[in-house]
């Protein structure tokens, strides 16, 4: 009888073992097929973003195009001149005096503090506002 039991709870045990990895194989099937459609989805995206940039390259190469699409391609163009005529030009930059120019005139300092040394030009320190005014204390 001991044998009997001991048989039985073995092909329990390994019906329950086999269950498990169906199931595992199941989660296993279904997220590698939503990985599939995640990245079925994306690829769509990309491609949509891609069609405005083909028409926009086809019309800039003359191909004839749908009369809905020339409209709207050239009120895009004309969209476009007007804001780079809105928008200022950039100003040429003026160039930042290097690290070797910051480190000769930290060098006449004494203090190894420059800037923040007693010995700052007056035009330098700073002052207190003049029209800050004491608080007042109830």
């Amino acid at each position: 009888m001991a044998g009997l039991f001991g048989e039985s709870v073995k092909t329990a045990f390994l019906k329950g073992i086999e269950a498990i990895g169906k199931g595992a194989s199941t989660l296993a099937e279904g997220a590698q097929n939503k990985l599939n459609e995640i990245n079925l989805e994306t690829r769509r995206r990309e491609i949509l973003n891609e069609i405005p940039k083909c028409v926009q390259e086809l019309y800039e190469q003359g191909i004839e195009l749908p009369e809905k699409l020339t409209g709207l391609l050239g009120e895009l163009s004309e969209l476009d001149a007007k804001l780079a005529q809105m928008r200022p030009q950039p100003a040429p930059q003026e160039e930042v005096p290097a690290a070797e120019e910051r480190a000769e005139a930290t060098a006449e300092c004494e203090c190894d503090e420059c800037c923040t040394c007693e010995e700052q030009p007056e035009e330098m320190q700073e002052e207190p506002a003049e029209d800050a005014q004491p608080e007042e204390n109830n």
